[in-house]
């Protein structure tokens, strides 16, 4: 008579939580195609699946890469911002000393240079340092400065750039914490161990019932969930195709700005 074995999902044999979670998942379908009444899983089917639906809306990765690849690209057009406008600034302060726009890049001088670098920075850092810059740049001397080297445009792109990174990251952080509050005290961890009970009893009351009321749904159930089993542990078996954390996606590297004679500008 077949049986539902206990796989064992540990050592060399675990599975990723998404993984586990679709395997938790088509037990589920198995059993409910049967029947949960047919199975004896009245009490306890019910219970798994929703234990193993809470699982994967916790794990929703989605919603994650979504907001991920929206900040990725809001700062990549700010930082490519930042670059045109500190660039052009310094190309500028290689003009002669005696050129009239020279005077103009040199007022600029001492509220753009602190901010070297800024690009290269986290997030929210960079986030707070150019709104600094903003500041420092929001006066008379400064505005006619940027609007003499015709710079006006840009830094107002920029401006504007910077302020949808940090209207995205606030967004996230709210969402973040809504799904805290949603989790409560839940973790992935402890919700993979409910789970794993939960198959657990349910293999066991199924074992038992093909044992003292033999039904072709209960012998249908053992079949399809072997096969399942079967599946994902030869999933399980494989090598991890990534060993450790992702590789970084390596920073542009910017052109070098050249070295000024006159204003001690660099790269920005």
């Amino acid at each position: 008579m077949a049986r539902l074995e206990i796989p064992d999902w540990t050592g060399g044999h675990r599975l990723t939580v998404a993984a586990f979670t679709n395997f938790g998942e088509s037990v589920v379908a198995a059993f409910v195609k049967q029947g949960f009444d047919k199975l004896a899983l009245l009490s306890i089917g019910p219970q798994l699946s929703a234990a193993v639906t809470r699982l994967s809306e916790f794990i929703n990765r989605q919603r994650a890469y979504d907001e991920t690849l929206e900040i990725a690209k809001a700062d990549a057009n700010r930082d490519a911002l930042w670059k045109a406008f500190y660039h052009a600034w310094s190309y500028l302060m290689e003009l002669d000393p005696s050129h009239p726009l020279y005077a103009h890049a040199l007022t600029l001088r001492s509220e753009i240079t602190p901010y070297k670098g800024v690009w290269t920075h986290e997030l929210s850092k960079e986030t707070t340092e150019l709104k600094g810059l903003m500041r420092d740049l929001d006066n008379d001397d400064n505005g006619r400065a940027l609007e003499a080297l015709g710079l006006t445009n840009i830094v107002s792109a920029l401006n504007l750039a910077n302020q949808e990174v940090a209207a995205i990251i606030s967004a996230r952080d709210v969402e973040r914490g809504s799904r805290a509050a949603e989790k409560g005290g839940d973790t992935t961890a402890s919700l993979r161990k409910a789970v794993t009970t939960l198959l657990i009893e349910s293999f066991h009351q199924v074992n038992a019932a093909s044992r003292i009321t033999p039904l072709p749904e209960i012998d249908a159930a053992i079949q399809e969930v072997c096969g399942i089993i079967e599946h994902y542990k030869a999933i399980a078996a494989q090598p991890a195709k990534w060993q450790g954390k992702d590789d970084p996606e390596p920073e542009p590297t910017p052109e070098p700005a050249p070295e000024p004679d006159n204003g001690g500008a660099s790269a920005p």
